[in-house]
């Protein structure tokens, strides 16, 4: 097993996926200054609604802000993972195409029907299809630095969704959420970077807990995207089969399945994201939850936000997730960069025509 604080022990991160996530506050501040440059082609009263269209890391981004802002929401606002724009998409909606690579076809897909509808839409890209041709029809475009795996991009989309929806008046002003939002990244970074000894640092300890097990994790409110997120970066990074729910919707009918577990209680290992700030009822429904699913599982783990306001604490618990799921895929051994099923797939489709079903 690699000792996760020898001076060699990122040797397998063939891609940077730890510089990359060290390099966060300065992101944060890149992608910040991009989304206030770009010039919008319609004035902020024009927006009646807003959709982010975008699949994995492009779309998580609006899951996250859409949690994290929801009492500042002031125009309705979703998220579509679908090569079909939902009917309501129209003139008057502010449509953030969301795209790391472009090349994405569900987006790209929603993309020509918003347009065709006349929707207010801007791009967030690094090229691709999505920059080339739509710039060229007048969709502002706002950049993401190429080169990256487009889970390692997030925050570079997740900054410029919350200034469009300020510079859109979908939220009131938040500017010092942002702000306070970067400097809990930084503190983040800095408690859980690899050179911090595991004695110290909360994510190589998590990892190294979650080793050999099926993590579940919850969220609820504002963590409940952060729950997907955590998920979606223990697939990827680690290759470990994971899942995620969230309170108080899976004490409606998740629970009832957990006396069925059988051999799974030895693997399965439940982890809740904790906020101060969630209801009280949420609260208290954690701790309940928890005494009923703890005799069936092989363990429960509780990961609790810092930071004042909800963004910045949901962010807090992303960053954990995310050094959490590198730390494991070390810990067995694995390259956290390369994505093969993915790619695989990706071949597959590419060997029928577009838009078509294979044969």
């Amino acid at each position: 097993m690699v000792d996760l604080d020898a001076p060699d022990a990122l040797a397998l991160d063939s891609q940077g996926l730890f510089r990359e996530l060290a390099g966060s506050p300065a992101a944060m501040d890149e992608a910040r200054a991009a989304a206030e440059a770009v010039e919008l082609t319609f004035p902020a009263d024009s927006v009646r609604s807003v959709a982010l269209c975008g699949m994995g890391g492009s779309a998580i981004a609006g899951d996250i802000v859409a949690g994290a802002l929801s009492e500042r929401l002031v125009k309705p606002f979703g998220v579509v993972r679908d090569y079909y724009a939902p009917g309501w998409i129209g003139e008057s909606t502010l449509t953030i195409l969301s795209s790391y690579s472009g090349t994405t076809e569900e987006t790209l897909t929603c993309a020509l029907q918003a347009t065709e509808r006349g929707a207010l839409c801007v791009s967030i890209t690094s090229g691709g299809k999505l920059a080339a041709e739509y710039a060229d029809q007048g969709v502002p475009t706002i950049p993401v630095p190429e080169g990256l795996q487009p889970r390692a991009a997030l925050l570079r989309i997740l900054v410029p969704v919350v200034v469009l929806l300020e510079r859109c008046e979908a939220i009131t002003a938040s500017g010092s959420d942002l702000d306070e939002a970067r400097q809990t990244v930084a503190d983040a970074v800095a408690a859980m970077a690899p050179e911090v000894p595991t004695a110290s640092n909360p994510a190589k300890q998590l990892a190294h807990q979650l080793l050999d097990a099926v993590p579940m994790v919850w969220g609820a409110e504002a963590t409940a995207a952060v729950a997907r997120r955590w998920k979606t970066q223990l697939n990827e990074n680690a290759e470990v089969p994971a899942f995620w729910s969230e309170l108080p919707e899976l004490d409606h009918n998740e629970i009832v399945g957990f006396p069925g577990m059988g051999p799974l209680e030895q693997v399965v290992k439940v982890v809740s994201l904790r906020d101060e700030r969630q209801h009280r009822q949420v609260q208290r429904r954690f701790d309940l939850t928890h005494e009923l699913v703890r005799p069936h599982v092989a363990g429960v783990l509780t990961a609790a936000a810092e930071g004042r306001s909800p963004l910045a604490r949901a962010l807090d618990l992303v960053i954990l997730g995310d050094y959490t799921s590198l730390y494991l895929a070390l810990l067995r051994g694995l390259d956290p960069g390369p994505v093969a099923m993915i790619e695989r797939l990706k071949g597959s489709l590419a060997t029928t025509p577009y838009g078509r079903t294979a044969d």
